[in-house]
């Protein structure tokens, strides 16, 4: 096996990699898509380091976005098996002693993720957030339409229509309530730019129920034939009322006109849990968050 950095001729060998773990790899091959290969000035760039075969495939996967977050993928190995094991292990290693820049968060496959944050020495890292969330996954002709009463005099609109200072507040209060932000000046221009990029690509959607928005949902990744939720947020005075689950089912219906045939995402949220079973969504695995209060440089060469 070797553990090298990836270009652009080795993208058809990850491209077939990440589509035999379709529902985990989502922001990868996002990316992937909309930003090629290799560090470049577009936000979803990164650099990739692989376990790759005498034969060219590649058997993990770990990428260092330009934000500074590390997206990983093993090959789904059962937990224990000392292969799967000692792949993971060596490409982190690897990765770390050859990634430049700083560390933000580790996000990926629970067990994968893990092992990554061990061989980067984080274990001991200040975290706003890191814990398991639980990976689900609906095929959209599964989806269940049932709605509740009063449910078609509520209309879905497009995020542009609702008031920028609405979206700006929600989405502040997302990352502090859903991913442990704490007040500061980079939190505001964070969210700002995350709603224009929202705006911008039309990936996010508002319920109006008589003319107020108490509701969002979007999409954070999206291929054509499948898109990964989030963020989704309800304001607390709206809550236990519904109106996530019916506006999650209208986009996802929006998503099965368009011939999308599945949907996944990940959470630890109770309310949430109730709402996507009741649509369709089902346990599929597990999926780490693990994102640092402040980045963090891990490369011995960067420290010294």
């Amino acid at each position: 096996m070797q553990y090298r950095s990836l270009h652009e001729p080795d993208r058809p060998a990850l491209e077939g990699f990440l589509s035999t773990h379709t529902s985990s790899t989502m922001f990868l091959r996002n990316n992937l898509r909309a930003a090629g290969m290799g560090r470049r000035q577009h936000p979803l760039s990164a650099d990739y380091f692989a376990a790759v075969a005498a034969n060219g495939t590649i058997h993990a996967v770990i990428a260092h976005m330009r934000g500074g977050n590390v997206l990983v993928q093993g090959a789904g190995a059962k937990p224990g098996n000392p292969h799967h094991n000692h792949i993971m292990n060596d490409l982190a290693d690897f990765s770390r002693d050859h990634i430049t820049g700083r560390v933000a968060g580790i996000l990926g496959p629970s067990g994968d993720a893990q092992t990554v944050i061990q061989r980067f020495g984080l274990e001991t890292g200040h975290y706003a957030v890191n814990h398991d969330e639980t990976l689900y996954r609906l095929e959209l002709d599964q989806l269940n339409l049932a709605m509740p009463p009063l449910a078609d005099s509520y209309q879905v609109v497009d995020a542009a229509k609702i008031d920028r200072a609405t979206l700006l507040r929600w989405m502040r209060d997302y990352e502090m309530e859903a991913l442990g932000a704490e007040e500061s000046p980079s939190l505001d221009g964070r969210v700002a730019a995350r709603v224009v990029t929202a705006l911008e690509d039309r990936s996010w959607w508002g319920l109006m129920v008589d003319d107020e928005p108490v509701a969002l949902a979007g999409f954070n990744a999206r291929l054509p034939d499948i898109v990964q939720l989030g963020p989704v947020w309800t304001p607390p005075q709206y809550r236990n009322q519904g109106y996530a689950r019916l506006l999650v089912a209208r986009c996802l219906l929006a998503a099965r006109v368009r011939s999308c045939k599945a949907a996944v995402l990940f959470t630890n949220n109770p309310a949430a849990t109730r709402a996507y079973d009741a649509i369709g969504f089902r346990a599929i695995g597990s999926y780490r968050l693990a994102l640092l209060a402040q980045s963090r440089v891990i490369n011995a060469a960067q420290l010294a």
